[in-house]
């Protein structure tokens, strides 16, 4: 009986290190971003389909948010707050049809990994994104996968909620 009761320990054992291990891709570059999805453009990220971008605005103390629509935000960051954003920034949305959970990617093209390659969001409701510089198209909606063109699944991050606050690291 101990025998059994130790052979069926060890599998739950393995079976819950396996079933932890996350295997979507990530980048190795610093990330700390949180933000309040209470408040525009923030309360756009909960809407399904629907993706924001975050990126520095050239200092260590303001940032801008790209809304769903394509208009841009400036934002001053509190005193004694740095955020980092991966390589070329940060896209957060809900993709459509998905369990409601929050996805972050990296803004910039895995594949060029280069902070100049962006991607290049397409307005409609499609959820794909593009790097004009290698022609890869990403599908934002099913983890970041390419659908066109051969190419690296995009980066994601991992976030924490607190009621209606997201923090974003790695």
């Amino acid at each position: 009986m101990k025998k059994i009761i130790r052979i069926l320990f060890t599998v739950l054992l393995l079976t819950s290190l396996i079933s932890c291990e996350d295997d979507s891709p990530t980048s190795g570059y610093s990330v700390f971003f949180k933000c309040d999805m209470a408040f525009y453009p923030f309360n756009q990220i909960t809407s399904f389909g629907q993706f924001i971008t975050v990126r520095s605005k050239g200092s260590m103390t303001s940032y801008e948010v790209t809304d769903a629509n394509g208009t841009k935000t400036p934002h001053q960051l509190p005193d004694r707050v740095i955020f980092h954003y991966g390589l070329g920034g940060l896209i957060i949305g809900t993709p459509s049809m998905c369990d409601g959970a929050i996805w972050v990617y990296d803004w910039a093209c895995p594949n060029c990994d280069n902070a100049r390659y962006r991607l290049r969001l397409a307005n409609d409701a499609t959820g794909h994104a593009t790097c004009d510089n290698c022609g890869v198209v990403y599908d934002l909606n099913s983890g970041g996968i390419p659908i066109k063109g051969r190419g690296r699944t995009l980066w994601r991050y991992k976030y924490a909620a607190f009621g209606t606050e997201i923090v974003i690291r790695n």
